[in-house]
């Protein structure tokens, strides 16, 4: 079976500075391909099927195509168009939602997509038009948990797979979003979400949320039963949040943390006991953001992070250029690996990018490669790195 740094579709890239050797995927079916964001792994555990974002400017959004490393084959799914990509890292079929509900198909042409299920009849009578932000399963696989986004607040619940039931397990009041909701990895009956932002009338606009007793409320924990609970983050703020594999801690970003008078990049983590939280590292990317995206091996040994470069009095803009770093915790270093993501020609501050294409760097195939996205070719590409080459530059 092929693999990235074998397989026609690939050429290697070696950064400048690092001298680390990159897989990129150089076969272009449209304009702009993307790994997937952070939470969820693009490509089966068997490392057969690699499942990557396309888009086609000028129309918005993105629908996916997958590669068969078995045949070296790409093939390309306009029907995918829509939200919330998942991948059953056991099999490699596909599960997204959009407006009609969600569907699954399999990584070959000859089959058709399969509803699951329907959105709840009020949402689609709202005028839903998505089942997520991103889906995730349940520990034992038989529920896909949602967000769904309406204009009488945000539902969080579970989709039976086989009958297409969903079962709600809280609501928001209006205009209050919980979006990026993830299944604990262990514990079927917990997941997390985040309150990202807050509609305000008067501006016309969503808005940062307000602190709740005095508490940044980004990170919520709600369980099957309907209860739920706040976390209180490191530096009193947070982004970026994902679930640790054993289900016992929540990882995060906290760009503008406070440290010695100097505003610096952290990841953190919350172990759920009522312990405070504790600092995993930190990055300084002067004038940037060092922290967007962050994500670990199961063992939380290795980090991989994304950030930005500034640009003028901006620490960030989507379409900016930015950096990938890997750190070590048993040696505590640090490691830029790739120098340098360029600003693909075309996008500028005042006319950003529209299609998310942040590095969003994930580790994959059991924590051997990370995948993320990548513009050193000055377009937008999905690239891969073997961990190795990372754990040595880092001892």
């Amino acid at each position: 079976m092929y693999t990235p740094y074998r397989s026609k579709h690939f050429t290697t890239y070696v950064d400048p500075e690092s001298k680390v050797r990159i897989a990129v995927l150089s076969t272009h079916i449209a304009p702009i391909q993307q790994g997937f964001y952070f939470i969820n792994s693009c490509i089966s555990d068997d490392g057969r099927y690699l499942w990557f974002y396309c888009a086609y400017p000028p129309a918005a959004g993105h629908c996916v195509a997958v590669l068969d490393f078995l045949t070296d084959e790409i093939h390309y799914f306009p029907e995918t168009r829509g939200g919330g990509w998942l991948v059953d890292h056991r099999t490699g079929n596909l599960y997204w939602g959009c407006s009609q509900g969600i569907y699954m198909r399999t990584p070959h042409p000859e089959d058709s997509p399969i509803l699951i299920a329907r959105l709840p009849e009020k949402c689609r009578k709202a005028g839903t038009s998505g089942a997520g932000t991103h889906l995730t399963f349940t520990s034992d696989h038989k529920e896909l948990l949602a967000d769904i986004q309406t204009p009488f607040g945000s539902m969080i619940g579970t989709f039976e797979i086989e009958s297409g039931k969903f079962t709600e397990w809280y609501q928001t009041s209006p205009g209050i979003p919980y979006n990026h909701a993830q299944m604990n990895p262990v514990d079927k009956d917990m997941c997390m979400c985040a309150h990202e932002y807050t509609y305000d009338p008067k501006a016309g606009d969503y808005v940062p949320p307000a602190l709740v007793d005095g508490i940044y409320p980004r990170l919520q924990i709600i369980t099957r039963d309907g209860k739920r609970r706040m976390l209180k983050p490191c530096g009193n703020y947070a982004t970026h949040e994902w679930w640790a594999s054993n289900g016992k801690s929540i990882y995060y970003c906290n760009g503008s943390y406070e440290e010695n008078g100097e505003t610096i990049s952290i990841v953190a983590r919350d172990t759920l006991d009522g312990s405070d939280p504790s600092i995993i590292c930190r990055v300084k990317v002067p004038g940037g953001n060092g922290t967007w995206h962050a994500h670990c091996t199961a063992d939380e040994k290795y980090f991989v992070i994304d950030g930005s470069y500034p640009d003028g009095e901006l620490s960030w803009w989507r379409g900016c250029a930015s950096l990938v770093h890997f750190y070590n915790t048993e040696t505590g270093k640090l490691f830029k690996f790739l120098t340098r993501n360029p600003v693909v020609e075309g996008w500028t501050p005042e006319y950003p990018s529209t299609y998310h294409i942040d590095p969003h760097p994930r580790f994959v195939l059991g924590d051997t490669m990370v995948c993320f996205t990548t513009t050193v070719y000055g377009r937008v590409d999905v690239a891969f790195v073997s961990v190795d080459q990372l754990i040595e530059a880092t001892r």
